[in-house]
């Protein structure tokens, strides 16, 4: 055996190897080969960093001895890999010796397992960007979906009862409620929090203008997260560059995209989050803190929209596919039980409320009050007056048909090539998780395909980008598939901001009501009852002029504290009643909760009108002041 060096004759005490011994292929001890056992004593004759082969000699153990006197204090090898022994070794400190060689090893392949069979993918042979170009590409294009999104904002869309009602929420969370009225469990209260939190840091519900101004400069942080986030992910999933951008133009620049998300909707806040999950997981490399984080950051998009949930199974594959083989039982049943426990305070809320079960499943509860199961079945059973799939797909279809006939046939290209590659499969299974949801659902709103559209985008560019990269890989025409791609994206970015032009260039959708609200205040005292839609609730309940008695005419109608308590079932403490043509349907189809609305407008005249077209849709609000009858 050869070795360099002069041999070590020098005696040492026994020593063992050190907790934290230097990793690395070391030299052999020299010593001569015709030493006897007893003299080679205790030494280990090499090391790596997941391999080790040491000699024991066979020394005397005074067994009599006691245990305390037979174990020696270990001190750190001064020769470097090698440790050696004169022969003495006790029986105790070699069972140390193996224990503290064992936890070593396993430490250094714990380390290497990030490296082992994970599957994200590597563009090897694409073109090198240098990263200051990359930044200031992609800097461009989301500085073109930030003016893109902006502008207008304030203008278009008109602003819809969705958004006056979490906005609502928001301004109760400031004032100690969940709801300015009893809580029903209809959406987890996380989503309206993050927007209570927003109009406190920026110094009120006023500062942009009015409340729901207020909310869509936050719709437009959220979504101008969720971009940066679009391209993180597809960068990952894709290991093309070229490809991620495109994801990014995809999902920034679509005609509903850029509609919906400025919308003061539930939607846009979880979707950040959930891509945040999704970023969080790609990245992970099997490590567990960043696996603990997509746990917190799934079920943060769970608690603010409760429908997320049914991206769990996505979910779980993801971090199944991202782990390791060794460590993906543990690494998924860590995953599972911070989302559930964190996602679980909801129901937990709702337990410690005794709101849980519906009134009367309970022998003891016999009181009317919400209940989180009852407006889980509720939905199932309502009618769909608000909001059909059909009417939600026409409206998707007629802005986004390429995208979403581009979007099936990427689904089934990746649940063929699924097989071949499981990233495939995971995009897919995002992309059917939510099309099942919709399906089943019997009550859709067009704002819903604010989820769709990042796995739209993520499905298309993982169906193009895979077959591409193998087939460079094996032709070699890298320059050919970047300047595909990127003709792809000069071509979507002009027909984009061409579709969008009628939504940019869109005069005040939103003047009557802004009109409305502003007459509100100026011609109406603060202690009259006033019944109005709820885009005119928190801007009435906050700011210099308040109007306490401002209620929402859903709540006038079957909230018993308003209509039995405020109201006595008598029309003629109305003052004021806002109408437009949500209210007017809801007088009309849904009959004897709304009657004593219809009697004060039948003795109200019309003291102001307010309208205003966009496009098609004629947006008009009335004011009118109820005529009191004196009681008898």
């Amino acid at each position: 055996m050869k070795t360099s060096g002069k041999p070590n004759k020098q005696e040492t005490p026994p020593v063992a190897a050190s907790a934290t011994p230097p990793v690395g292929r070391g030299p052999i001890d020299r010593a001569p080969l015709n030493r006897t056992p007893e003299e080679v004593g205790n030494v280990t004759i090499f090391r790596t960093g997941q391999f080790f082969v040491h000699a024991f000699g066979r020394g005397p153990i005074d067994r009599a001895q006691p245990i305390d006197q037979l174990a020696t204090i270990n001190r750190a090898p001064t020769d470097g890999i090698l440790s050696q022994g004169d022969g003495n070794t006790t029986f105790l400190e070699r069972i140390r010796w193996f224990s503290v060689e064992q936890k070593r090893v396993v430490e250094a392949q714990t380390r290497l397992l990030p490296q082992v069979e994970l599957i994200n993918p590597v563009q090897k042979k694409e073109i090198a960007i240098p990263f200051l170009l990359e930044g200031i590409i992609v800097g461009i294009i989301l500085l073109m979906s930030l003016v893109v999104h902006g502008y207008n904002m304030f203008n278009f869309p008109v602003y819809e009862v969705h958004e006056g009602t979490f906005m609502a929420n928001a301004w109760a969370i400031l004032h100690g409620q969940l709801e300015p009225y009893p809580y029903t469990y209809d959406h987890p209260p996380l989503g309206w929090i993050q927007i209570a939190l927003w109009s406190a840091a920026t110094g009120g519900f006023s500062t942009f203008g009015n409340a729901l101004n207020s909310g869509r400069v936050l719709m437009l942080l959220f979504s101008l997260g969720s971009s940066v986030l679009i391209y993180l992910v597809a960068n990952r999933l894709s290991g093309s560059r070229s490809a991620a951008l495109l994801a990014l133009v995809i999902f920034s620049l679509t005609t509903l995209g850029i509609t919906y998300q400025r919308e003061v909707v539930l939607d846009n806040i979880a979707t950040f989050w959930l891509l945040l999950a999704l970023y969080f997981v790609v990245v992970a490399d099997s490590r567990m803190r960043f696996l603990i984080f997509a746990a917190v950051a799934f079920a943060v998009a769970v608690l603010s929209r409760g429908s997320f949930v049914v991206f769990f199974p996505a979910m779980l594959y993801a971090v199944w596919l991202h782990a390791t083989t060794f460590q993906r039982k543990f690494a998924v049943l860590t995953f599972c039980y911070m989302a559930i426990a964190l996602s679980s305070t909801f129901v937990l809320y709702a337990i410690l409320k005794g709101e849980l079960l519906p009134t009367g499943v309970l022998p003891w509860d016999h009181s009317p009050h919400p209940s989180l199961i009852g407006e889980l079945v509720n939905p199932v059973q309502q009618s769909s007056e608000q909001g059909t799939f059909a009417s939600s797909w026409a409206v998707w279809s007629r802005s986004m048909l390429p995208l979403m006939m581009a979007s099936a046939v990427a689904v089934v290209m990746n649940l063929i090539g699924g097989w071949q590659s499981r990233m495939q499969w995971l995009v897919a299974c995002f992309l059917i998780s939510y099309w099942l949801f919709l399906l089943l659902m019997n009550t859709v709103f067009q704002y819903y395909v604010v989820a769709l559209l990042p796995f739209l985008a993520l499905n298309v560019v993982v169906a193009i980008s895979v077959p591409l990269r193998r087939l460079s890989s094996r032709v070699g025409f890298d320059l050919f598939r970047t300047l595909l791609l990127f003709s792809m994206i000069g071509a979507l970015i002009p027909a984009s901001i061409q579709a969008a032009l009628p939504v940019l260039t869109t005069q005040n959708a939103t003047r009557a009501q802004t009109e409305a609200l502003a007459w509100v205040r100026g011609n109406v005292p603060q202690r009259a009852v006033v019944i109005v839609n709820s885009y005119l609730y928190a801007d009435l309940h906050d700011g210099k002029k308040v109007y306490p008695q401002a209620h929402l005419y859903w709540n006038a109608a079957f909230d018993p504290e308003i209509h039995d308590v405020l109201l006595h079932d008598d029309w003629n403490k109305i003052d004021y009643i806002v109408v437009d043509q949500h209210l007017l349907h809801d007088i009309r189809t849904l009959g004897a909760p709304m009657v004593v609305l219809d009697q004060a407008l039948h003795h109200a005249v019309l003291r102001q009108e307010f309208s205003t077209t966009n496009g098609e849709q004629q947006t008009v609000v009335q004011i009118y002041q109820v005529v009191h009858v004196p009681s008898p």
